[in-house]
């Protein structure tokens, strides 16, 4: 699994919900102190409390783009524990330089010591450690048309999944799909290789049984996002600042 980790570049989070499908997000995948671990910007606070308030989650890697060779994809399943790094110091002394290397956005606002200054809201973060209780082979995805389905049984079920026509009602799900029912939700990545400046997450949720999912509610856009020009990165920038700002002013850090 830490071989895995280290040369994984991004991931799919996943986590129990109270009354729905499970909650998903993509993440970059990190260790801190030997564990798993992702590293939120401010502006998610909303999603990592979500994540750490949850009884069961799951750092999924089966996306083999912008991996190491001792890749291979897996399912880490436990529970997360939110460290509120407030100030960036545990973000910038243990997890600035894995982030760095997986993840070439981060470089433009902290890859030297003038750019964190200036990009001081960058830095703090909200970290979510994952205390693992087992870890489960899956599949690797190959294309759009693989997603990773995870299905609420009372716990979390997780597989990789292939769909057979996005447009259809219900889906259905081809694959090594899990003995299980319930609530579920379907993620997928695209992403810019190498860059990763455009980086699309998708979620479809509905209700698992029987390779199907039925009940659909889809993702809005499947699509990996257009090359974004001038302005429209220094707005992304610049709205990235307001809301880590903001968030981190409501907690009392900044």
């Amino acid at each position: 699994m830490r071989e895995s980790l280290h040369s994984a570049g991004v991931a799919e989070l996943l986590w129990r919900t109270e009354d729905g499908p499970p909650g998903a997000t993509g993440v970059v995948p990190l260790m801190l102190g030997g564990r798993p671990a992702v590293a939120l910007p401010w502006v998610h606070a909303e999603t990592a409390r979500a994540a750490a308030g949850a009884d069961t989650a799951a750092l999924v890697l089966s996306d083999p783009r912008l991996t190491g060779s001792n890749w291979e994809p897996l399912a880490a399943v436990g529970r997360l524990t939110l460290l509120e790094d407030g100030d960036g110091s545990v973000f910038t002394e243990s997890l600035l330089d894995q982030e760095l290397r997986k993840h070439p956005p981060s470089r433009v606002l902290a890859d030297s010591h003038m750019l964190r200054r200036e990009h001081w809201w960058y830095l703090p973060r909200l970290i979510l450690v994952l205390d693992v209780d087992r870890v489960a082979p899956v599949a690797r995805r190959e294309g759009p048309a693989d997603a990773v389905l995870a299905v609420d049984d009372g716990g979390l079920q997780i597989a990789t999944v292939r769909v057979a026509d996005w447009s259809a009602s219900p889906l259905e799900l081809r694959g090594p799909v899990p003995d299980a029912e319930g609530p579920a939700v379907l993620i997928g990545q695209e992403l810019s290789v190498p860059d990763v400046e455009r980086w699309t997450v998708h979620t479809t949720t509905g209700r698992y049984a029987g390779d199907r999912l039925s009940d659909v509610r889809p993702a809005g856009n499947r699509d990996l996002e257009p090359v974004p020009g001038l302005f429209a990165r220094v707005r992304r920038q610049r709205a990235l600042e307001r809301g880590c700002i903001s968030a981190l002013r409501a907690a009392g850090h900044a």
